[in-house]
């Protein structure tokens, strides 16, 4: 019983991941990557097909299976997410009116980030 639970709840968490990933392909603030790799887990949890045709999916796919496989992050995705990021917070710096402290914090959160990714093996 317990586990039939925790299986529905994988796979409605995974649903709602995947939803969210496939609306931030169109919407520009809106992270794809990281609903996309929840996904992926919670349909390893919780229905093999599912798991499977995500990893078929042909923008997709790769990303997630080089994640699964190796922790690896191609060295276009990075630049570009680096880019990306790098860009909104300098849209936020330049145009924001918040706090100093808020400032900070949001440089600070984007350098981690930005140190994550660039730790993570590449593949060209």
């Amino acid at each position: 019983m317990q586990t039939q639970l925790y299986r529905s709840i994988y796979m409605l968490t995974g649903l709602l991941a995947c939803l969210c990933g496939i609306v931030g392909i169109v919407l520009p603030l809106v992270p794809t990557t990281p609903f996309l790799l929840l996904s992926a887990f919670c349909f390893s949890k919780s229905s093999n097909a599912l798991h499977q045709w995500l990893l078929s999916q042909p923008a997709l796919g790769r990303v997630i299976n080089d994640w699964e496989q190796s922790g690896m992050i191609a060295l276009k995705t990075k630049v570009v997410a680096s880019a990306c990021m790098m860009a909104m917070v300098s849209v936020a710096l330049i145009i924001g009116e918040n706090t100093y402290w808020v400032m900070t914090l949001v440089v600070v959160i984007t350098l981690l980030v930005l140190a994550f990714i660039w730790s993570r093996p590449s593949r060209v």
